[in-house]
C-alpha cells in the first residue's frame, strides 16, 4: 500500500518543479531487455512491455514514471530521475548519456538486491522529430543477480 503512495508523491513533486526550460513530455513504450547472464536469458522474461510518461525538465534532467512487465513476469511500477550531461550531436540526430535512478516495485529482495531502489547507466539516441530510443544498462551483481540492457521507445506528446 505504501509503494503506490510513494510513486504518487514522486510524480506530484516531479511535475510541480519549476523550470526556466519549457517542459516537454514523451509517451514511453517499454519494449524488452537482454540479460547479460546466460541462465537469465534462458529463464527470465525478455519482453518487458509497458507504458510510461517522461517530463524533460531541461536538456540534462528528466523525470519519468510508468509500469512494465518485469523479468519475473510481474507488473512493476517505476518513478525515475535521469541526468544526461554528455551530449554528442550527430547532424540533426543526437546522443545523450548519463544515469538514471529512482524507485521500482515488483521485485523480491533475492531478485534485485537494492529494491525498491534502482540505478542504471543511460544512453538516449534522439531523432530530429524528438523520438528517442533509450537504452538502460544495469550491471551484474553478486548472488545470481543478472544485469541487463533494457530498451524503451519514447514518442513526443
Amino acid at each position: 500500500m505504501t509503494r503506490p503512495l510513494i510513486l504518487a508523491a514522486c510524480l506530484t513533486a516531479a511535475f510541480a518543479m519549476p523550470s526556466a526550460h519549457a517542459v516537454t513530455f514523451t509517451l514511453d513504450l517499454n519494449l524488452a531487455s537482454v540479460h547479460t547472464e546466460r541462465w537469465a536469458r534462458e529463464t527470465l522474461n525478455q519482453r518487458n512491455e509497458g507504458l510510461g510518461i517522461t517530463a524533460q525538465l531541461d536538456p540534462s534532467w528528466s523525470l519519468s514514471a510508468g509500469f512494465y512487465v518485469n523479468s519475473y513476469r510481474r507488473t512493476s511500477a517505476y518513478a525515475l530521475a535521469a541526468w544526461t550531461p554528455l551530449r554528442i550531436p550527430l547532424g540533426t540526430w543526437g546522443i545523450a548519456a548519463g544515469a538514471e535512478a529512482g524507485l521500482v516495485t515488483g521485485y523480491r529482495r533475492n531478485e534485485a538486491a537494492s529494491q525498491p531502489l534502482m540505478g542504471a547507466g543511460l544512453v538516449r539516441v534522439v531523432t530530429p522529430r524528438g523520438w528517442s530510443l533509450d537504452l538502460s544498462a544495469v550491471p551484474n551483481t553478486p548472488n545470481r543477480h543478472s544485469g541487463f540492457v533494457g530498451a524503451q521507445l519514447s514518442l513526443p506528446l
